[in-house]
């Protein structure tokens, strides 16, 4: 299952937590790295993603952020490691697509050049954040719509 899924693009998906028969969809829809930012806390973590993914011929990355105090450096290592991928279709999740998504805007606008509103849009289509997040968007620069 790939639950609260949404495709960014022909090389970009965001998503929740997916099950091993989620690992194997996505195999066949031609994806070729899952990154996985969930702490071993989370309640729906998978342990066995990780063995499962490189099973399937994965590149996998593992990058548990902890969201609970959002610093600017969870984001320089995560734009390191998107950028690392660049040329693989990934898949890019977390327990329910909130940091996944939040993450995967703040990447496509400030490193991909991605308009903006685009962007937001494509993020509403998983989550409405929260204010913690609003104003991380802001602390990158990024304008925050007024009618969130």
């Amino acid at each position: 299952m790939l639950p609260n899924m949404v495709e960014i693009n022909e090389l970009l998906s965001t998503g929740a937590q997916p099950d091993i028969e989620g690992l194997k969809e996505l195999k066949s829809d031609g994806y070729t790295a899952v990154l996985n930012l969930s702490p071993t806390s989370t309640p729906n973590f998978v342990p066995a993603e990780g063995s499962e993914a490189e099973k399937l011929g994965f590149k996998y990355v593992h990058y548990p952020v902890d969201c609970s105090t959002l610093k600017e450096d969870l984001f320089t290592v995560f734009a390191g490691i998107m950028d690392g991928l660049k040329e693989e279709k990934t898949f890019v999740h977390c327990g329910g697509n909130i940091k996944s998504s939040g993450f995967v805007h703040i990447y496509q606008v400030l490193v991909q050049n991605r308009d903006e509103a685009e962007s937001f849009s494509d993020l509403l289509k998983a989550q409405t954040p929260d204010e913690k997040w609003l104003a991380y968007f802001s602390s990158f620069g990024l304008k925050v719509p007024a009618a969130v």
